[in-house]
């Protein structure tokens, strides 16, 4: 297990032991080793993907805790923070890793909305990788959690000789007219190979090509992506045909995909 410090707070310099370790904010990172911390990471997922953006919400209120069968299968990664050496531990970010041995048990979670097969058939002697359910506590978006989070699934991806990432991510928008000039977008500029491409499932499936880009600024259209997309274009991924609204969650799902061999290693290094 790594750590990093946030700040340093000196403290009590009359007195000749060294403090600022005891006072000093701490994230650190893990992959969960047991279900307590496993359900750990899925009442963040509640909290971000439900209570936090509806607060009327009555589904799996009494759980508190977002789950589903593919959590018993998949490793998750788990970032706490703590304020201080004798201050309570509290998970402020997860990510799910389910990669293709593991798979085998459960399928992937993609297929509930994307039809992936041409993608792994293409793939079918590889390792992959599928990321999801990624969330971080509202108070830690601008501490650069995502990047201490990318750092521990580098070494995942080195450490299981993974060829292919993919998986979904989300605009926190379930009205497509909403975001239709950064769904045109990612559907014009990064759209993924026809011999590979994975689709939205039919009786899902929402046209992403529906806006008119011609006097639309593309650093403004940038600008207004979601984080996590951001990141992964800049890592060199493209994107699925199709989008996906999740009415339940309240968002619009768009596919990910991303062969480790064309990560941008200039970036990589400065994500990482």
């Amino acid at each position: 297990m790594s750590a990093e410090q946030l700040t340093k707070l000196p403290f009590a310099k009359k007195v000749n032991i060294i403090t600022s370790a005891f006072f000093a904010p701490k994230l650190s990172y893990y992959f969960a080793e047991n279900q307590k911390d496993i359900k750990a990471a899925q009442r963040l997922r509640y909290k971000v993907f439900f209570s936090e953006r509806d607060k009327k919400i009555v589904s799996l209120k009494y759980f508190k805790r977002d789950s589903d069968k593919y959590d018993q299968f998949a490793d998750h990664l788990i970032v706490t923070h703590q304020n201080g050496k004798f201050s309570k531990t509290k998970v402020v970010g997860t990510y799910r890793l389910l990669n293709s041995k593991s798979a085998q048990r459960c399928g992937f979670y993609s297929k509930e909305e994307f039809d992936i097969d041409r993608m792994l058939n293409n793939h079918e002697n590889q390792n992959l990788l599928e990321l999801s359910r990624s969330c971080i506590h509202k108070n830690f978006r601008k501490k650069n959690v995502l990047q201490f989070m990318w750092k521990k699934i580098h070494h995942y991806i080195l450490n299981h000789n993974i060829d292919v990432l993919f998986g979904m991510a989300s605009f926190l928008n379930d009205k497509p007219q909403e975001i239709k000039t950064e769904l045109t977008y990612l559907y014009q500029k990064f759209l993924m190979e026809e011999s590979i491409r994975v689709s939205a499932l039919n009786k899902h499936k929402t046209d992403m090509n529906i806006a008119n880009l011609d006097n639309v600024s593309e650093l403004s259209i940038v600008k207004n992506l979601p984080t996590l997309v951001k990141a992964y274009l800049r890592l060199g991924a493209k994107i699925g045909d199709g989008a996906v609204i999740d009415y339940v969650v309240k968002t619009t799902d768009i596919f990910i995909y991303l062969p480790y061999k064309n990560i941008s290693k200039t970036y990589l290094k400065k994500f990482i």
